[in-house]
């Protein structure tokens, strides 16, 4: 029986709907006491509009409520002479949620016209500011080549200097920074800056956003809790580098919310594989956290009040850890309410209590009320308690054992109530949440307790807590596992209409399904469906049986917008050109691919577009070198080799470490580095990113020739450097300086050209390098600055796009492509046959593609 069927009014009754459709008859649930739910979402929603629209709004909505409020007085004293207890319950409720509504409009117009009027709105000059950080650093993901870390920072506004005069005022600010030092800022210690206000962000009580100029001074002391806090994660974090990197950074967060070293790619695979609420402290912590410590003193026969007690401080303590900020209490309570449900099994507890958790919530720090983490927090936490034991009933009905039954209801009633707001806010949709959820879901609670456990100990006695930690090596690498595969399966994360309509229509399609599965013979044909989806999708998109096949000579992975090849050099072994802009692309495509060996991995130019899935291609694989253009490297700390044609530029993929009587970079698996971050996204960090693994990195120009085994590769451009630049290269004339290759193959002739422009092609063109090919890689993904002089100068018999799908740009340009068609120029694109391989030997030429397509050839 699913929470939508009928609830009874006396425990105990039957379904007897269930009874006549053939299905065993489960028992019903209690009545739930939802008294509080309508003044919870009448000060939830008055909250809401007196933030978002205004604060005249808000004033206006509190007068509405208080005059609806005094007309049902009239109904609730005719409901109070009624002999139904039931209307005299309504009429209370719905009293008691206007009165409660008009107050918490009223007080979040107050707070929102103290924002709008702040005297720091009407400032348009940079200030010099003191504030005070209420939490830790968030680093903002950039697409951007060759900048600083950029951190957003949520801070308490002190005071302001604007010329002689000092001006103390409160209010939330929010800081936009770029530097290393932004990043080891610490909750609750004073800095002062210099910074130009700008209007915020967002409406949640935020007073301004300020844009750093300049670098933070520490003005202050940190408290003595924020001290504690910083120690204890510091201890944690150390005593975790006896882990792997991936799980010594996924550790902390799933403990203490502490997500400075979780890479990017990690952040990526469990936000696409549904599973982001396990890397931020969540009420799933607190509840386990308080299970563990109640279970404890109740082996060892302590008092209920003494538990209590006992209880109470291990959850204070683990707020400090935790930083005691809104979001944290906010999780607190929901995992207070939660425990609750779980020791004493009425749900008519559980829902008053979280009703009034929202209520206290908005009435102490409003801007909840907006906050994306808080609408989630509260939806899964009514779904626990409301949906998830009467879906965990009816399958334990059906023959199911209790702790799967129970494992996947939590696990669909948490994505069930929370797809619609995920929906609104991101537009997009997982459709892995459930199983990626259920199959993590045995190892959170181990997880949670040793990292705990060794939480404690790390700051008493290391060696043993490091020995704990060593416990969670298993539980955290399924958790990495069921994140990494989860988020690699093809369509398992899909694009949908976002903002208000976009929840609406997720929000209906749920409540239809879940409808529509309370039917038999609806859930069959469901089942009957979802298998022969399967029985074709996971032979055609996961599986990929016979990819690739023997003799494929190139191939172009699908990475979006952007460019990542691999040309075949010997068995499981090529060269990388170029590793388009997400490292989980491109590391499934070389996965796909079984390339576990690079010989060359070469980035073309300095584009986010190009470089930025480096991180992907280095991961499992052993890489002998990676080359660069010249000059491209300069100004950081790396190692750069350069040279011209016949130094030692020719590689053998068959050679081993006794034939050159030396250890060579192809015989070792390259060191994993520690503190990298998932996407690349500047020179420094190119740079640090092979210095880390111990890949040699050396300088790419025009005359050099390479051997790969019966490939060859002649370097067209750029032309050598008179002098090496002395700070980094000026990115504005990248595209130009892009490396073009000319290589050998079986399948003929193939120019790799980056993304090369018109002025660039022209000076090919009048450099009497020899041009022509039988593969074309397009220029800068088929853009309006390919010439149709360089097209027949080349004059291909295959031109390869790759190009992201519903890109902005307009990629490829139709008129590109009229020239191509004009010389009877093959095309494919990644666009719309996802992966390309490029097959052949001598005159034959085919391609192959992911994507079920008519072959071309030439």
């Amino acid at each position: 029986m699913t929470a939508f069927e009928r609830i009874s009014d006396r425990p105990g009754d039957i379904d007897r709907r269930a009874a006549t459709d053939g299905e065993p008859a489960v028992a019903a649930a209690p009545v739930l006491d939802a008294r509080l739910l309508p003044a919870a979402l009448s000060c939830w929603g008055a909250t809401i509009v007196a933030l978002t629209v205004g604060w005249t709004a808000g004033l206006v909505l509190a007068a509405a409520l208080v005059l609806l409020a005094i007309g049902l007085w009239v109904v609730l004293l005719r409901a109070v002479a009624h002999p139904s207890e039931r209307w005299r319950v309504v009429a209370v409720a719905a009293l008691a949620a206007l009165l409660l509504g008009a107050g918490f409009a009223l007080a979040g117009a107050w707070r929102e016209h103290r924002v709008a009027t702040h005297p720091l709105r009407n400032t348009v000059v940079s200030v010099r500011v003191v504030v005070v950080p209420i939490d830790d650093p968030k680093p903002v993901r950039s697409s951007a080549f060759g900048g600083e870390q950029r951190w957003t920072v949520r801070a308490r506004l002190r005071e302001y200097r604007q010329g002689v005069s000092t001006v103390r005022a409160g209010g939330t600010v929010v800081i936009l920074a770029s530097g290393a030092e932004w990043g080891e800022l610490l909750p609750g210690r004073a800095v002062e800056f210099r910074a130009e206000p700008e209007p915020p962000w967002h409406r949640d009580l935020t007073v301004a956003t300020l844009r750093v100029q300049g670098s933070p001074v520490v003005v202050g002391a940190l408290p003595w809790w924020q001290r504690v806090a910083a120690a204890v994660r510091t201890d944690l974090a150390s005593a975790a580098r006896v882990l792997p990197e991936r799980q010594a950074g996924l550790l902390p967060a799933l403990v203490v919310g502490d997500t400075s070293a979780l890479s990017d790619e990690v952040r990526e695979e469990f936000e696409i594989a549904g599973l982001q609420h396990i890397c931020v402290v969540s009420g799933a912590n607190f509840t386990i956290l308080s299970a563990v410590v109640l279970g404890a003193l109740r082996l060892l026969t302590v008092g209920p009040r003494a538990s209590a007690v006992v209880a109470a401080a291990a959850l204070l303590m683990f707020i400090v850890v935790a930083r005691p900020d809104p979001s944290v209490l906010r999780a607190g309570a929901m995992g207070a309410i939660t425990l609750l449900a779980l020791l004493t099994g009425r749900r008519k507890q559980a829902l008053p209590a979280l009703c009034a958790a929202v209520i206290g919530l908005l009435a102490l720090w409003p801007e909840l009320a907006v906050r994306a983490g808080f609408g989630l927090s509260v939806l899964a936490t009514a779904g626990l308690i409301l949906l998830a034991p009467s879906w965990a009933d009816w399958l334990r009905g059906r023959g199911w054992w209790r702790v799967p039954a129970e494992i996947v209801a939590v696990s669909a009633a948490a994505f069930v109530v929370t797809t619609p707001l995920v929906v609104a806010l991101t537009g997009r949709l997982s459709l892995v949440a459930i199983l990626a959820n259920v199959l993590v879901e045995p190892v959170i609670a181990p997880v949670t307790v040793l990292g705990a456990v060794g939480t404690v100990l790390a700051a008493a006695w290391p060696p043993l807590a490091e020995l704990i930690l060593r416990c969670a090596q298993p539980p955290l690498w399924w958790l990495l596992f069921v994140a990494e595969h989860a988020a690699n399966v093809p369509g398992a994360e899909i694009s949908v209409r976002d903002g208000l309509i976009g929840g609406a229509i997720a929000c209906a399609a749920v409540v239809l399904i879940v409808l529509a599965l309370r039917s038999a013979m609806m859930r069959r044909l469901a089942a009957a469906a979802l298998l022969g989806v399967s029985a074709v999708l996971i032979p055609v998109r996961v599986w990929h049986p016979g990819w690739p096949p023997a003799g494929w000579v190139l191939a172009v992975c699908d990475v979006g917008q952007g460019d990542g090849l691999a040309l075949s050099v010997d068995d499981h072994t090529a060269v990388v050109i170029d590793v388009g802009p997400d490292p989980r692309t491109m590391r499934t495509c070389l996965n796909r691919l079984r390339i576990n060996r690079i010989s060359l991995l070469v980035l073309t130019h300095p584009h986010a577009d190009h470089i930025a899935g480096l991180a992907g291609a280095l991961r499992g694989r052993s890489v002998d070198a990676l080359a660069v253009g010249p000059g491209e490297l300069s100004g950081t700390t790396g190692n750069v080799e350069s040279g011209r044609a016949g130094d030692r530029r020719t590689s053998n993929p068959n050679r081993s470490e006794a034939d050159s009587g030396e250890s060579t970079a192809a015989s070792r698996e390259p060191r994993s580095p520690r503190n990298r971050r998932a996407s690349v996204s500047g020179p420094e960090q190119v740079a640090s990113l092979a210095a880390q693994a111990d890949i040699p990195v050396q300088e790419l120009s025009s005359g050099q020739v390479l051997r790969f085994g019966a490939v060859e590769l002649n370097v067209l451009a750029p032309a050598p450097l008179a002098h090496h630049p002395t700070g980094q290269p000026s990115t504005d004339d990248a595209n130009d300086r892009s490396i073009v290759i000319a290589a050998t193959t079986a399948a003929g002739r193939i120019l790799f050209t980056g993304d090369i422009e018109a002025p660039a092609q022209q000076r090919l063109l009048h450099s009497g390098a020899h041009l022509q090919a039988d593969v074309l890689k397009l220029p800068h993904h088929g853009s309006r600055t390919t010439t149709k002089e360089f097209i027949a100068a080349v004059h291909p018999r295959l031109a390869l796009v790759s190009v992201g799908a519903d890109n902005t740009f307009g990629h490829p340009n139709p008129g590109v492509l009229t020239d191509l068609a004009d010389l009877g120029v093959a095309v494919a694109r990644t666009d719309q046959q996802g992966d390309v391989l490029v097959l052949g030997e001598g005159r034959q030429l085919r391609t192959l593609t992911v994507r079920p397509t008519r072959p071309s050839s030439g």
